[in-house]
């Protein structure tokens, strides 16, 4: 191990810069949301699912078509059909228990709720209205009843406006993603890391707050305009060189034909770091989404940034990274049930900087999400991610003559509910817990670390 002597010391500064810069900050400051998106996608899918309970054993149609009168076997029938995604099937049976017994306010309530899904806004309307005017209704019944009412007359409406606003906090056990080894290569040559720059716990508190609304063009269902912004700021306890605060405006439209939806957005990302710019970036994406089947999604993404990079106090190589990055995303999604949905990912990147031996690189990163919905608005999540970064050229500074590979593991698990479930006085609260595990292989040492992160997030939501 060699000993630090000044010349040596300017030369670690700048190589730690370097890979500081490519190991803890490129992760989150060029998207610093991703873990709320996460959790706010799972919470959308949760909201608008259809969850009913397990049935204790499969009801054969000859014995509907043997019994046609009887109520409770075709409602339980009717639920049977909604868990195999049979939503205009389990439509059809439950018109046929109201024929027989109107008074059924439960199974109204399921009828209505079904017809929601279905789009059918007008109808649900009707039968909710119904299930609201029977006397005496149980108070849980007349709650929910009134929640879907409310969607109702929310997508019955070509304008919408929403906002949230999260709060969180994150603990990390290596958040400046010291190297494993304990040593950092400067010019090829190992030396040990100083106390300031060797693996530092720190715990983070987190906010984000976004506005958004749209306007359908043709109808309720037809296309729209958009447009949206989110502010995200978060503050260190110890490494305060990562608080982040990033101002993101986003415009865009979603135009459906027969053959796809065709989703146009731009946007623009300013990310300070440290309370100093790090980075501007212009950018425009489109996805194409179709249906392939009636339990399968698919998409394509492409998407193209300007990422300018500007020096901090703190930072004196951000510029480095400054360039062109392109991203190519092919996705499927597979519900078999409305309890379960499996999302499978395929991500090409091409990032091109103005010093192509330290940030120009190419990935590709496959990955798979599960998503299992309990009911009620619960939902848990599991992930997992590869990532595969080749480097252009080598990086002299750090080991000459070897061009970097990264293999990154990303696992990560995350459970939410709405909470009131706890109380009802929290209503339009809902909260999330997480883990991530990541872990980064690569043949410069520099860049071979493990991170285990925690997350707690409550968020509010309103929108009409």
């Amino acid at each position: 191990m060699k000993k630090l002597t000044f010349a040596a010391a300017l030369c670690l500064c700048a190589s730690a810069a370097r890979a500081q810069g490519s190991a803890n900050l490129d992760r989150p400051s060029r998207n610093p949301t991703a873990a709320v998106k996460t959790v706010e996608e799972a919470q959308s899918a949760s909201a608008a699912s259809l969850a009913v309970s397990s049935a204790p054993a499969e009801i054969p149609f000859e014995e509907i078509l043997s019994r046609p009168d009887d109520v409770g076997l075709n409602e339980r029938y009717a639920l049977q059909q909604i868990r195999a995604g049979d939503l205009r099937g389990a439509a059809t049976t439950l018109e046929r228990v109201l024929l027989v017994d109107p008074s059924r306010y439960r199974t109204r309530l399921l009828y209505g709720v079904v017809l929601v899904r279905l789009d059918d806004a007008a109808d649900a309307a009707v039968e909710l209205e119904r299930v609201l005017a029977t006397p005496a209704l149980p108070r849980e019944v007349r709650d929910e009843a009134a929640e879907y009412a409310r969607v109702v007359r929310s997508r019955r409406r070509l304008s919408h406006f929403d906002a949230r606003l999260t709060f969180g906090i994150g603990v990390d056990d290596n958040r400046n993603a010291a190297p494993d080894r304990g040593t950092r290569l400067v010019y090829g040559i190992p030396f040990a890391l100083d106390a300031q720059s060797r693996r530092k716990a720190d715990s983070n508190l987190q906010f984000v707050g976004s506005v958004g609304a749209s306007r359908s063009v043709f109808g309720p269902t037809g296309d729209q305009v958009f447009a949206r912004f989110t502010y995200y700021r978060a503050e260190q306890r110890v490494y305060d060189l990562l608080n982040l605060q990033a101002y993101s405006p986003k415009v865009g439209a979603l135009v459906r034909t027969r053959w796809a939806d065709f989703t146009p957005s731009f946007s623009f990302d300013h990310v300070l770091l440290s309370q100093s710019t790090y980075l501007r970036s212009r950018n425009a994406d489109l996805r194409v989404e179709r249906r392939l089947a009636p339990d399968w999604r698919g998409w394509i993404e492409f998407e193209h940034s300007y990422q300018d990079f500007t020096d901090t106090p703190r930072v004196t190589f951000a510029q480095d990274r400054t360039g062109d990055q392109m991203d190519w995303t092919a996705g499927a999604s597979w519900t078999p049930d409305p309890l379960d949905r499996l999302t499978l990912t395929a991500l090409h990147r091409r990032k091109n900087a103005r010093n192509a031996a330290s940030s120009a690189y190419r990935r590709e990163s496959p990955g798979a999400q599960w998503l299992r919905l309990l009911g009620r608005g619960r939902f848990v999540l599991l992930g997992v991610t590869g990532e595969f970064d080749r480097y252009r050229s080598p990086d002299d500074t750090v080991s000459p003559g070897v061009v970097r590979h990264d293999d990154a593991l990303v696992a990560q698990v995350l459970y939410g509910q709405p909470l009131d479930l706890l109380w009802r006085g929290l209503k339009d609260f809902e909260a999330s817990i997480g883990y991530e595990y990541f872990r980064e292989s690569s043949n410069v040492i520099n860049y071979s670390y493990s991170n285990h992160k925690a997350t707690f997030f409550v968020t509010y939501k309103w929108g009409i």
